[in-house]
């Protein structure tokens, strides 16, 4: 069901129905940062269901949680890479590796929700009104970037322009946008951005982030939910996936259970990221 519509998805994006700036060198593909991009190495084909549980259907999910129940992934045994390349964690059957390249230092794990969210609402035509707040004074999005807004001068400092000197919604111009979003979110962005949701209804596109008991401040780690399995009666499993910091490939990993996979529980996450303190759930604020 959810293959479908993801097909469904890309035939309005042919058709023209989903709205985009006419411009010949911008991509509609799904995942243009793909480099298999194989249908048959996706979340929704490589990642089955928990026993006894069931993934949501399509018609239950936005536009956006559809997109990420669909991620494509690297072949089985990908290692885990820095973003030098270097080989940071051996190749691993259990643990998956989303299919992105993660070639700078600055996509940490607090960055991966919104530079998922850049690529999903870029998709569907709606990035220009994606708020992000990057600091107490500073709060951007893609419109204003085509505008001129702004610019980052000698690898130091954000400054603001008005001069008309706008830029053309290109490939390569979204791409300078994640650089910049990413260079200047930070955990800090992360907390200004997302606030609390009931932890027991988590959803996919929400964010777990832990905290160090001694430091309320702080951000252990962070991982975004991508896609959620229910079975009556039972707490609800989430297939997460998280980055690193120093950054590294986005993984998805493993609960060591058989019958589990990749699905975690609340408590399970909070397990297996216990030296960072307890996790709650978070949502974006739009």
């Amino acid at each position: 069901m959810k293959i479908k519509l993801l097909i469904f998805l890309i035939i309005l994006l042919a058709s023209g129905i989903i709205s985009f700036a006419q411009n010949a060198q911008q991509n509609s593909e799904p995942f243009p940062f793909a480099q298999y991009n194989d249908p048959n190495l996706s979340l929704i084909t490589q990642v089955p269901n928990p026993v006894g549980y069931d993934r949501y259907s399509s018609d239950r999910l936005s536009l956006f949680q559809h997109w990420l129940s669909n991620l494509p992934l690297m072949p089985p045994g990908t290692p885990v890479l820095n973003w030098k390349g270097k080989k940071v964690a051996k190749a691993d059957t259990l643990n998956r590796v989303i299919d992105m390249n993660i070639d700078s230092k600055y996509i940490t794990d607090a960055d991966i929700l919104v530079l998922f969210a850049m690529y999903s609402f870029r998709l569907q035509g709606i990035l220009d009104s994606f708020n992000i707040i990057l600091n107490e004074n500073l709060v951007v999005n893609y419109k204003s970037w085509l505008q001129g807004k702004y610019i980052d001068e000698k690898d130091k400092d954000i400054y603001l322009r008005n001069e008309g000197l706008s830029r053309l919604d290109t490939d390569e111009e979204f791409q300078n946008y994640v650089k910049f979003v990413t260079k200047y979110f930070d955990t800090k962005s992360l907390r200004k951005n997302v606030e609390h949701t009931n932890s027991n209804f988590a959803k996919a596109t929400n964010v777990f982030i832990q905290f160090r008991d001694d430091d309320p401040d702080s951000i252990g780690h962070s991982a975004v939910i991508l896609d959620i399995a229910v079975a009556e009666y039972q707490p609800r499993k989430m297939l997460i996936a998280h980055g690193g910091n120093p950054a590294q490939s986005i993984v998805i990993p493993t609960t060591g259970k058989e019958t589990d996979g990749n699905w975690f529980t609340l408590d399970e996450l909070r397990e297996h990221f216990k030296e960072f303190g307890m996790g709650y759930i978070y949502r974006w604020k739009q």
